[in-house]
């Protein structure tokens, strides 16, 4: 029993549980388990990829828009949790992605314990390891 709260209360399953709610309702389903700070950091991500401006620029850096390919595709990628670093009051996680074979790479994000609940308190841009956007058809490797 006292095993079965401490999965149920560690930072892989709150990111198991995040990755249940993103493939149900992708963005939608991530806020849900962002704290304050990691939902400011997902509005810069969707002001990035809703300016025109900075998707001219972003494409030079990244193959096109892709940060909001990115964010429109959440729910159809699959996910992968490759690390997790704990700590009793904060963690680091790295989270890899892949939407059909056509854009992958990882996610770096920290959590922190809010009312004894462990949520995401800082995501880091994604890192595309490959990316070929319907758009341009670009590959970044």
């Amino acid at each position: 029993m006292a095993f079965t709260l401490f999965e149920r209360w560690s930072p892989e399953y709150a990111l198991n549980n995040t990755i249940e709610d993103i493939k149900a309702s992708g963005l939608d389903g991530l806020k849900k388990h962002l704290t304050a700070n990691a939902l400011k950091n997902v509005q810069s991500m969707e002001a990035i990829a809703s300016r025109p401006e900075i998707a001219l620029f972003t494409s030079a850096l990244m193959g096109g828009n892709a940060v909001g390919v990115f964010l429109e595709k959440l729910s159809e990628c699959e996910w992968t949790i490759r690390d997790v670093m704990k700590g009793s009051t904060s963690s680091k996680a790295i989270l890899s992605f892949d939407y059909q074979d056509m854009m992958t790479g990882t996610l770096e994000l920290t959590m922190i314990k809010e009312d004894k609940i462990w949520k995401i308190d800082g995501l880091a841009m994604p890192k595309f390891e490959k990316l070929a956007l319907p758009q341009g058809n670009t590959e970044q490797s």
